[in-house]
């Protein structure tokens, strides 16, 4: 065998490899897109086909969760601030040495918000926490919650979200 047939035997399983891990990906991604779509729809989220648009999923996933706490701060709308944050905190992870941070950042509100949405729709929380963190697999478990019910305490939250009063500059705001 000479050089070359060495080489096309090497690009030939380099190839392989590539389409391998883009089929992986493909399914990866239509599970996350059913689970999101079927869990918005239950939920009764405008638009629940924006969870097959990459970046809008994250508004449906926002959406689903709702509001949060990270460290004492309360995160309401994170149907808005779940795309900011994530796009934002890509663009601006290449800036030196603060880029790290906000890397950091990044990424203990996204291992926050990823319990926060299987404590909402499992009981096993932490355990797919963990492995979507480690192992990559949140497409799969959401795949996997996407007919639950919502948790007991998730539901009296997201009532009371769902009950918010929005009032106009001319009228004062009700109380509850």
């Amino acid at each position: 065998m000479g050089y070359g047939d060495s080489m096309a035997t090497i690009m030939a399983m380099g190839m392989a490899v590539v389409a391998v891990l883009m089929l992986i990906g493909l399914v990866l991604y239509c599970l996350k897109s059913i689970g999101l779509y079927t869990l918005a729809k239950n939920r009764g989220i405008e638009n629940p086909w924006l969870a097959w648009i990459p970046i809008a999923d994250l508004y449906i996933m926002g959406m689903l969760v709702g509001e949060m706490d990270l460290f004492g701060i309360h995160i309401d709308n994170l149907g808005l601030w779940l795309p900011v944050v994530v796009v934002g905190g890509s663009v601006l992870s290449w800036i030196p040495v603060l880029g790290t941070l906000i890397s950091i950042a990044m990424l203990i509100f996204m291992v926050v918000f990823i319990y926060k949405l299987f404590e909402m729709y499992s009981e096993n929380a932490v355990l797919f926490t963990i492995l979507s963190v480690l192992l990559g697999l949140f497409a799969v478990f959401v795949f996997v919650i996407r007919n639950n019910e919502m948790q007991a305490s998730a539901a009296v939250t997201a009532a009371t979200m769902d009950e918010t009063t929005v009032t106009t500059p001319d009228e004062p705001m009700a109380k509850e």
